[in-house]
């Protein structure tokens, strides 16, 4: 079995490589197998355990590399011959299609050729056609690689999942007929099921049901502040199919079935048509390939290896789509599968002797009680060992509440899980009764929402990579507990490099408070992609102008991210200036993470977005303010002047501006164009700037000639990003060098930061 580790682990090796060093699109692949495989024959010069190694090891690096070249030289190449092309297709839906977040839909697709074999593709249309896996569709479509953007950036999330192609819909989709083939029942399974939870849970927590049962979590990421605090407190994973929720489902029918042929006989089936319900995703499917190996593993009168099995499950996935080497949830997976293994035993027991021979407990304290607790506590450190590098790796950011968090929902997930599945396929046949069951486990989530809202609001909750001190008190702690265990420490020896450990995170928390890395006042446009967001630090005090974005950056985790990292725990005013989705998307994230005293907006009559801002700011305590005419606030020596809507028209003429004077004179317009700002110059005296944040992203249609000949700005900074529209105009631009302002963007400059004399 080691040789089938050994083989696993090479071929994966040579699969990452490719995904992150070679692209899969080049004839390195097959070189570098070529050469692996040469070197090879380098084995054939040692004798015994040394050779097989050597030859396993290589061999599987040169069948890994082989691999990835081929695969995608013959079931993806071919249709880059039709990139960027309009041309008509006919395809099978494999999904229900998903509302965007800003409009249209998505679905998911197999298309083929002819001549060429089917391929993954997702589809974006506007029209409300309805569709439903097995539907064959006609459609007139532009095709696009799905694995890079345009700028060649290496993107996951769907290449991972074997959508490797994307495709924009022109005109409508017809459908053509409909395959009833069994492989779309788990889809349409999953769908009733999703129907079902609607109806017998509450509005608040079926979305969170839908994404615990099934992985579908469009409806839950709909509620930025909900998805913030499970992130922040370390359990967003319990909402993401993964390896924890197939043992969940395998205990539970464990424990319905008793005997092993049996339960192997329903369980593989169930397993697998579960699998399918999620869409097996990489995570998924490594888990439940894992499980197979291991339910089958007794039926051959073999020993369940949990190392071989897992190993098994990686190379199986890998060689049905290489692409899914670079899923962060088969990362994540993986890693907390291996650290199980690896430690959780070793810690279960050292902790399950040190405790039972303490008096205290052994009299006190049943043995089942301290059983539970040694378990729990061993299979999240277990789990958390590999996953707390890989989430600063892949999402920037360490959640130190995140032991503690897991350890309090572990167990309650553990029941709501199998309870909430029970419940919903009850629900399907009777809703009263389904219902009826859901009772405990509404009550379950709503502790597990407590726990993540109640733990996600303490400041210093999560620590971000880009704090080099953070990251380097964590490389600490890894490198002490990784050298205690090799050193035999005993349990009662971790004690002190525990508290030495967390008063030094203490210490550089506070320090990062008292000290922060840019005292006095400073403007700063973060690059937040097509958005806006802009930090405004006036000694102690904190404003923050717009927090949104278009991109596939998310606009509240940056600002977030910048304010912790300069020691900032609260802001003293947030002004929305309109309610575009690029200005606002990332307000709710913000609002759960950070303490915010004051809100500032315009009307907000006819936004749907507004009510839901609204409504989060009073859940968060925040003082809103209507702004309906000038509001003039004084923070510490500068003077902070919020313009209110000066033109009826679109949301763009509708919003508000802010004028800083003091240390810094900058405007920040919002999205309003020449006609809006000439009003504003009308009706206010506007100062000569210091800094100008560019309006509507660089807009042909802002930046008037007046404005610049009024204002005289010294520095102009343009945040925009990745955009369709011409952002930033060259008209724009044109003026303002004119002007004679200098001119930065935030798609070039990152970050730009200006500070106060």
């Amino acid at each position: 079995m080691r040789k089938l580790v050994v083989s696993a682990f090479s071929f994966s090796a040579a699969v990452f490589i490719s995904r992150y060093f070679l692209p899969f699109d080049h004839t390195w692949q097959l070189i570098c197998g070529i050469i692996a495989a040469v070197c090879s024959l380098c084995g054939f010069f040692f004798g015994g355990n040394i050779r097989k190694r050597l030859l396993i090891s290589l061999l599987s690096l040169a069948a890994g590399f082989t691999w990835c070249w081929f695969y995608t030289s013959v079931f993806v190449k071919p249709y880059w011959n039709y990139l960027d092309e309009t041309i008509n297709v006919s395809a099978v839906v494999t999904g229900y299609p998903v509302a965007r977040h800003t409009r249209g839909y998505h679905v998911d697709t197999s298309i083929r050729l002819e001549g060429y074999p089917s391929i993954g593709t997702r589809f974006y249309y506007y029209n409300e056609t309805k569709l439903e896996p097995g539907n064959i569709i006609e459609a007139s479509i532009r095709l696009r690689r799905s694995d890079i953007t345009d700028d060649g950036e290496a993107l996951d999330i769907l290449s991972s999942r074997g959508l490797l192609l994307s495709a924009s819909v022109s005109g409508n989709i017809e459908v053509r007929g409909s395959d009833s083939g069994f492989r779309y029942i788990p889809k349409k399974t999953a769908e009733k099921i999703a129907l079902v939870i609607n109806e017998i849970y509450p509005e608040d927590i079926s979305p969170f049901m839908q994404a615990l049962l099934l992985g579908k979590r469009d409806e839950l990421y709909r509620d930025t502040a909900l998805t913030a605090s499970l992130s922040a407190s370390g359990i967003i994973h319990i909402v993401s199919i993964s390896g924890m929720h197939i043992s969940f489902l395998m205990g539970f029918l464990a424990l319905v079935i008793k005997n092993r042929r049996l339960f192997s006989l329903y369980g593989i089936p169930v397993l697998l048509f579960f699998m399918a319900m999620t869409g097996f995703t990489p995570a998924v499917t490594r888990a439940g390939i894992m499980q197979i190996f291991l339910i089958c593993a007794p039926l051959f009168r073999r020993e369940g290896d949990s190392i071989t099995s897992l190993s098994a499950a990686l190379l199986v996935l890998l060689i049905v789509n290489p692409y899914s080497i670079a899923s962060p949830g088969l990362h994540l997976s993986f890693s907390a599968t291996l650290g199980i293994i690896i430690f959780t035993t070793r810690i279960n027991s050292a902790m399950s002797d040190s405790l039972r021979s303490n008096r205290l407990y052994r009299k006190k304290v049943p043995r089942a009680v301290i059983s539970f607790i040694t378990s729990n506590i061993a299979t999240t450190t277990g789990a958390l060992v590999f996953t707390i590098p890989l989430t600063a790796i892949h999402f920037g950011y360490v959640s130190l509440i995140a032991p503690l968090t897991n350890l309090l929902t572990i167990g309650v997930v553990s029941i709501a899980f199998p309870l909430g599945l029970t419940a919903a396929v009850i629900g399907s046949v009777s809703p009263v009764l389904g219902t009826a069951f859901s009772f405990p486990v509404i009550h379950a989530v709503r502790y597990i929402i407590f726990i993540a809202r109640t733990f996600s609001s303490i400041p210093y909750s999560v620590i971000y990579s880009s704090n080099a001190y953070i990251m380097f008190w964590l490389g600490y702690v890894y490198i002490l507990f990784t050298a205690l265990p090799l050193l035999k420490a005993r349990l009662r020896q971790y004690l002190y490099p525990v508290c030495i450990s967390l008063i030094l995170l203490f210490t550089l928390i506070l320090v990062s408070f008292l000290f922060p890395a840019a005292p006095g006042s400073s403007v700063t446009v973060l690059d937040v992609g097509q958005g806006l967001s802009v930090v405004i630090l006036l000694d102690e005090h904190i404003v923050v102008v717009d927090c949104g974005s278009n991109s596939t950056k998310n606009a509240g985790e940056i600002t977030h991210e910048f304010l912790m990292n300069h020691g900032c725990t609260k802001i003293d005013l947030l002004v929305i200036t309109h309610f575009h989705s690029d200005h606002i998307n990332g307000i709710g994230f913000l609002l759960s993470r950070i303490n915010v005293s004051a809100l500032a907006i315009p009307d907000p009559e006819g936004s749907f977005l507004a009510e839901d801002i609204i409504e989060l700011a009073r859940r968060y305590g925040t003082d809103i303010i209507y702004v309906t005419e000038m509001h003039d606030t004084l923070l510490g020596d500068s003077r902070v002047f919020i313009y209110p809507p000066l033109n009826e028209g679109d949301e763009n003429e509708r919003g508000l501006s802010l004028l800083t004077t003091g240390d810094i004179t900058a405007l920040i317009t919002g999205d309003m164009n020449a006609t809006t700002e000439r009003s504003l110059l009308r009706h206010y005296a506007l100062p000569k700037l210091d800094l100008l944040v560019i309006g509507h992203h660089g807009s042909k249609y802002s930046t008037s000639g007046e404005l610049l000949e009024a204002t005289k700005p010294g520095i102009a900074v343009i945040p925009v990003g990745r955009n369709s529209f011409g952002h930033p105009s060259p008209d724009v631009i044109s003026r303002l060098e004119g002007a004679g302002t200098v001119v930065y963007r935030t798609d070039e400059h990152g970050h730009i930061t200006f500070y106060g004399g």
